[in-house]
């Protein structure tokens, strides 16, 4: 993605937000303005680290195959920076013992190569790519405390910024006095805690209407290390939850040869975070393979828990009227369960979606006329987020606790059918790979009734469920 300086709307766009979205964001900005400003409230750490404002890093993150596709075209030599510094490939099918919903999978060598690491390296190894851009600014330590506008509003013409404490101090004292910042576009990537709703109140706009799905889900991780000399057949264990048993778990490797555990619970059934609690939890699931893994391995960290797991939707596509030069996206329009490992990719597809815009209003607007792309932009992420949306809610819904919504006869129907999928999607390795594409966002959902699935799906499962795990990639089970 090569940068073209000046030849797009203006000379300079603001970001709100250092997070994977607005970094993302930020790279698609930089091809097509002079400058580019992040303003993130917290310090950014120096390496892979965690911090304060993204309290789920600690949790385990998935970086799905359509995701990180899309990291390595914003940032060509990614994937080898992340290898370097000691994330994994992880093959699924083949290295991943995989309790699923409907019994445990068989392993097959056509597998999918995903990328293994902490969430803290994902994102240190995007937000030093977009360092070292000549026409970026990270201004961290700061916070956007408000728009700056036209003065009949219609134009959003910058943030007002205001500075936090002092690196090394905690980072909770904040300077009294705002200062603005102009700019020719503002990108809002502040997640889940985005202003932009009261923001756009305050200019005399309509909120957006809000849809929320929550499944009451709870998380609590904890690292280890891996076991010294441990030779296993599997590099992740993977123990899906399901409506008569909602607890599953997972363990991958990451880097610093450790593993990261996360348990997690639906309907309030949230895991302990004291180590009797956390080790009963493990043991209480389908299979004791996580339990009986963590015998020898030594805890790294305290137990830490998390539970803002609600998928949420602002629908801004919907409003009557929309200020130019406004651009909400990532979290701040649409989260998701993360229990689905969707949210790296949905932000990379967002900046996808941008830069589709920002080229087509070149495209029409060679003068640099910005007017139409936040509408435009606003409408296409909507569109975007659907698919990502009805998959992670579809599953949601399958469980008599969620709140916010209730499965309709078409979802249940879908629900029936998809089983008889994931049914022969363990002994079936065609329909296995086309399925898990699906989920890693490499299909759209509509190819799980390509003939090729459908035909398997309605005949039914051939053979057994597997009563023990898998041996190997031949998909031999385990000896009882």
């Amino acid at each position: 993605m090569a940068r073209v300086s000046g030849t797009g709307g203006g000379t300079h766009a603001v970001v709100i937000g250092g997070s994977m979205a607005g970094l993302l964001g930020a790279r698609v900005l930089a091809t097509y303005f002079d400058r580019v400003t992040v303003i993130e409230r917290d310090w950014f750490p120096e390496g892979p680290e965690f911090r304060a404002g993204v309290p789920q890093s600690r949790h385990l993150h998935v970086l799905l195959v359509k995701g990180l596709e899309l990291l390595e075209q914003f940032f060509p030599g990614l994937r080898k920076d992340l290898l370097d510094a000691g994330a994994e490939i992880v093959r699924w099918p083949a290295d991943v013992l995989w309790l699923s919903p409907v019994g445990w999978s068989r392993r097959f060598p056509k597998s999918l190569s995903l990328l293994s690491a902490s969430r803290e390296l994902f994102e240190w190894g995007v937000r030093r790519r977009l360092a070292a851009l000549p026409n970026v600014r990270l201004m961290d330590g700061h916070e956007a405390t408000g728009l700056l506008a036209s003065r009949d509003n219609a134009d959003v013409t910058g943030v007002q910024v205001r500075k936090r404490a002092e690196r090394g101090l905690g980072g909770t004292g904040v300077s009294t006095e705002s200062t603005p910042l102009p700019a020719d576009l503002v990108l809002d990537a502040g997640g889940r805690n985005s202003h932009a709703p009261r923001w756009l109140v305050e200019l005399g706009y309509a909120a957006p209407s809000e849809t929320t799905i929550n499944p009451q889900l709870g998380y609590a991780s904890r690292y280890y290390a891996r076991p010294k000399g441990l030779h296993t057949n599997w590099k992740g264990l993977f123990i899906s939850a399901r409506p008569d048993s909602p607890r599953g778990g997972i363990i991958f490797p990451i880097e610093g040869d450790r593993w990261l555990v996360t348990l997690a619970g639906y309907g309030a059934d949230y895991p302990p975070t004291d180590e009797a609690g956390f080790m009963e939890f493990a043991r209480s699931l389908r299979s004791r393979v996580i339990y009986e893994a963590l015998d020898d391995a030594a805890p790294l960290s305290p137990i830490r828990g998390y539970q803002r797991t609600e998928n949420h939707w602002r629908h801004y596509e919907r409003l009557d009227r929309w200020p130019e030069r406004l651009l909400v996206t990532g979290d701040a329009v649409c989260a998701f369960n993360p229990v689905y490992g969707q949210g790296m990719t949905a932000a990379a597809l967002a900046a996808t979606t941008l830069d589709r815009c920002l080229r087509e209003q070149r495209r029409q607007r060679p003068n640099g006329d910005l007017n139409g792309l936040a509408r435009r932009f606003q409408r296409e992420v909507a569109k975007r987020s659907g698919a990502v949306w009805l998959l992670a809610t579809g599953e949601d819904l399958r469980y008599p606790t969620t709140q916010g919504a209730k499965p309709d006869l078409v979802t249940r129907l879908f629900h029936r059918y998809v089983d008889r999928v994931m049914e022969v999607a363990t002994e079936h390795a065609d329909v296995h790979l086309i399925f898990v594409e699906v989920l890693h966002l490499l299909r759209p959902p509509r190819a799980l009734f390509r003939p090729e699935v459908l035909l398997p799906a309605l005949r039914g499962r051939r053979a057994g469920a597997l009563d023990v795990p898998p041996l190997g990639s031949a998909g031999a089970p385990l000896p009882a």
